[in-house]
């Protein structure tokens, strides 16, 4: 293989990673957008729940079940996002708690939990 063929892999394959990156933020970016809107959504639930306890009214599911519907599809669309980053990123899952990290994380970050054997040094 000669160097401009070596070259124009190398070239390629950058490209290849890079487009991974994009696809990855845009994942992430969309998730942090669906974290808000869920956080909106608790908070209004949150308000339900205080100005009916205000006026020692009882909260009637049908009151807040939209949110929670809500909330549970938008959760569901997190999840999906996650999974599609693992399967374009290097990353690798937690046995132990599920959380996902990069594949050349040792240690869990949430857990400890150490990822394969530790590094053997050569002599």
């Amino acid at each position: 293989m000669s160097f401009f063929d070596k070259f124009k892999a190398g070239v390629s394959e950058a490209g290849n990673k890079a487009k991974s990156v994009v696809e990855i933020n845009r994942l992430k970016l969309q998730n942090n957008g669906k974290q808000n809107e869920i956080d909106k959504l608790y908070q209004a639930m949150g308000k339900l729940l205080f100005e009916t306890t205000l006026q020692n009214v009882p909260l009637e599911r049908s009151e807040y079940a939209g949110h929670m519907e809500r909330v549970l599809i938008l959760q569901a669309e997190i999840d999906t996002n996650l999974q599609q980053i693992a399967e374009l990123g290097d990353a690798k899952q937690c046995r132990n708690c599920g959380t996902t990290v990069d594949s050349d994380v040792r240690f869990c970050p949430n857990c400890g939990a150490t990822f394969g054997p530790a590094a053997q040094f050569q002599e």
